[in-house]
Parts: structure tokens; C-alpha cells; sequence
């Protein structure tokens, strides 16, 4: 069974002008994206299990974020990745 993937964008202030230009891009390809807003890094795994989210994007700042995975298949994990590495929807 194929889990859909839905996304809970949350960034730090130095983060949110990269976390509303990429998650505008995934909204326009029709992926399901839910802007949380400015957010603490200790609370994104319950932000994102409160709203059954499969994933976190957290954007530190407009270089790098954090990519956490809720998912159940996927087991979840953590990791810091590149604003610029993000596969953007054509």
C-alpha cells in the first residue's frame, strides 16, 4: 500500500523565506503541504504526528534544513540536508 505523502513545512525566522518558496512549488504541483509556521526544533516530530503528516521540513535558514521522516515504511530518521539538494516538482 502506497503511503501519500503529506509535508509539514516549519523553519526558524532566518528560514522562512526559502521554507515559503519551495513549499509554494510543491503546493503548485499538488502535493499535500501544510505550513506550520516559525517552530521550536524539540517540538517537530509532535507538530508533525499531531497532524499526520509522513514528513517534517524544518528550514534552519535559506541554506540548510532538517528532513525528518514520520513515515512507518521508511522506519523514520533525521537528517540535514541542503536547500539547494530538495528535488523541486517541474
Amino acid at each position: 500500500m502506497t503511503q501519500r505523502i503529506k509535508a509539514l513545512f516549519a523553519w526558524t525566522a532566518q528560514g522562512e523565506e526559502s521554507a515559503k518558496l519551495i513549499g509554494v512549488r510543491y503546493l503548485e504541483a499538488g502535493l499535500a503541504v501544510t505550513f506550520h509556521g516559525e517552530a521550536q526544533k524539540d517540538e517537530l516530530i509532535f507538530l508533525g504526528e499531531k497532524k499526520d503528516m509522513t514528513h517534517v521540513l524544518y528550514f534552519i535558514d535559506h541554506e540548510r534544513l532538517l528532513l525528518i521522516s514520520l513515515a512507518d515504511e521508511m522506519g523514520g530518521f533525521t537528517v540535514e540536508v541542503l536547500v539547494e539538494d530538495l528535488i523541486l516538482p517541474c
